[in-house]
C-alpha cells in the first residue's frame, strides 16, 4: 500500500474541496445511520444523489424507511427525511455488503467508542470495515468520516479493506479521511456552512475524493 503524500498534498486537497463538488449524481452508501450519519445521508439525497443507508439496528432501519426520524431534536430532519423517502432517493438497509456493492462512494460514520481505560474501542468500526470490504468493487471511494486517532485510516482500515476485498488501494479502490465538523441539532446548517476537509492516503485517493 502506498503512503500518503505529505502536508502539501493535504493542504491542496482541503483547498480544492472547499471549492465545492464537481461530480454529477452518484450512488452513495452511508454506513452508520446515527445522529451524524442519517442527516448526512439525507443531505446527499436532497442534493440529487441516490443514497443507501446501512445500519445494524433493524428498528432504526424500519423507522427510517417508514419516514420516521429514529431520534428527535435534529432541525429539519423529519421534513427532509420524508421528502427523500417520497421521491425514492434514499433507502435504509441492514445489509451493508449489498449496499456497498451498489455504490461508487461509501461514507463510514460509525461511532468510535472509548473503553473503561479511555482507549478507543474499534470493534464496531472494524466490523463495519469488514462488511464494506466484502461489498467493495473496483473504482469505489471509501471515506471515513468518524473522528479517529491519527493514522487509523491509513494503518488500520485501508489494509483491512485490501486484505478482505482482494483489491489494491490507490489502484482498484480509493480511501480518504474526512471528519465531519458538525454539531447535533444544526447538522444541515453546518454541512452547508463549513468547507470540506479531505485527506487521501495517496495522490489517487485524494484526487478521487475531491472529485
Amino acid at each position: 500500500m502506498k503512503q500518503g503524500f505529505g502536508l502539501f498534498g493535504w493542504l491542496v486537497t482541503f483547498l480544492l474541496a472547499s471549492a465545492g463538488p464537481r461530480e454529477a449524481n452518484m450512488n452513495i452508501c452511508v454506513v452508520g445511520l446515527g445522529k451524524i450519519g442519517l442527516p448526512l445521508a439525507v443531505q446527499f439525497a436532497m442534493r440529487g444523489h441516490k443514497v443507501l443507508g446501512a445500519d445494524i439496528d433493524s428498528l432504526v432501519v424500519q423507522k427510517i424507511n417508514a419516514g420516521q426520524e429514529p431520534f428527535p431534536g435534529e432541525e429539519n430532519l423529519a421534513e427532509y427525511l420524508n421528502t427523500v423517502r417520497s421521491i425514492g432517493s434514499f433507502e435504509a438497509t441492514t445489509d451493508t455488503e449489498s449496499a456497498v456493492s451498489q455504490s461508487g462512494v461509501v461514507v463510514v460514520v460509525v461511532p468510535l467508542l472509548v473503553n473503561n481505560e479511555s482507549q478507543p474501542d474499534f470493534r464496531a468500526m472494524d466490523a463495519a470495515t469488514l462488511d464494506v470490504a466484502r461489498g467493495l468493487r473496483p473504482g469505489t471511494l471509501v471515506s471515513y468520516e468518524t473522528t479517529l486517532p491519527v493514522g487509523t485510516t491509513r494503518d488500520r482500515f485501508a489494509p483491512t479493506l485490501e486484505r478482505e476485498s482482494g483489491l489494491t488501494v490507490e489502484e482498484d479502490f480509493f480511501v480518504c479521511f474526512s471528519p465531519e465538523r458538525v454539531y447535533s441539532g444544526r447538522i444541515f446548517a453546518d454541512l452547508r456552512a463549513y468547507p470540506k476537509l479531505v485527506g487521501g492516503i495517496g495522490e489517487a485517493s485524494a484526487a478521487r475524493a475531491v472529485d
